[in-house]
């Protein structure tokens, strides 16, 4: 009885670890709905502004902006989106795993680490880290990001980085999420066309007319596609986090589901062997008496 009594604290055990995944997946749902919306939502804007820079990037010279320009002097740096909270599968590992393989390629390098996963991953592997942030809310707006991409862009104008690349899980579905290396600065003259709409095809005869030239165009377009590109990776890494542990709390659940049917089972095989024992002490019993 001992042991079906364990059991049975087992299974009380898991029902309450399931009724809290429940709970969680139900949130984490919600959060994701939401998130993957906002990520969607921009896309289309992240392409139409990146098909401009690359039109006027295409009439101007390639050193009249700084972002433009690559220069030898100052250090690499990453700038790495991770979560505040864990219980989100192997998001932040494949994460990690890529800036890892990322620092080894940059061995004079340094991070800037959002989330406190990040924080946490940094100081374990004793990693160089230049700036951190944390605790940014769920629903990101543009105002959260810009002083990631001040300080970025700043630091590059004034050439203590080198080079700026973002690395962030990129959402592609509910059940799929890539880590992704982009390149922030210097901006390349060619805009990657990763996000371009497949519809969408210039033509080689085509002119366009500036106003009130491609460089004074271009130079305030650089900073608006700097801070929007942050912006896009920050929301794609929140639909990548929420889904991940939406996924991650279903599958929990199922689980604890899954071993309280095992666990069922094992207690009623216990609670069967301990009845079969008593009717055997009783039988045993009447027929000593009987004997006698």
């Amino acid at each position: 009885m001992s042991s079906a009594r364990q059991i049975k604290q087992r299974i009380k055990t898991a029902k309450n670890i399931s009724k809290i995944t429940k709970a969680m997946e139900m949130v984490s749902a919600s959060k994701m709905r939401r998130a993957q919306a906002q990520a969607l939502a921009t896309r289309p804007y992240t392409r139409a502004l990146q098909e401009s820079l690359q039109k006027l990037a295409n009439e101007v010279k390639t050193d009249i902006h700084p972002f433009l320009t690559a220069h030898e002097s100052g250090i690499d740096v990453a700038v790495v989106i991770s979560t505040d909270k864990g219980l989100c599968g192997g998001l932040n590992q494949n994460l990690f795993k890529e800036a890892m393989a990322w620092q080894k390629e940059h061995p004079h390098s340094k991070l800037v680490v959002i989330g406190r996963k990040a924080v946490a991953f940094a100081r374990i592997y004793g990693l160089d880290v230049h700036a951190q942030f944390t605790d940014l809310p769920d629903t990101v707006g543009s105002n959260d990001t810009i002083a990631i991409s001040t300080l970025v862009s700043k630091a590059f104008i004034d050439q203590t980085f080198r080079t700026v690349t973002v690395i962030y899980m990129d959402f592609i579905s509910t059940l799929v999420q890539k880590v992704r290396t982009v390149q922030l600065l210097p901006l390349p003259k060619e805009v990657s066309d990763s996000f371009k709409s497949e519809n969408s095809v210039e033509k080689q005869s085509t002119e366009y007319l500036f106003e009130p030239s491609p460089e004074e165009i271009l130079g305030d377009l650089l900073n608006y596609y700097l801070e929007n590109t942050v912006y896009q990776s920050f929301l794609e890494a929140k639909a990548s986090e929420h889904s991940a542990r939406m996924v991650a709390m279903k599958n929990a659940s199922e689980n604890a589901g899954d071993l309280m049917k095992e666990l069922e089972l094992s207690f009623n095989k216990s609670r069967q062997a301990g009845i079969t024992s008593e009717l055997l002490d009783i039988t045993t019993a009447i027929l000593a008496q009987k004997g006698k």
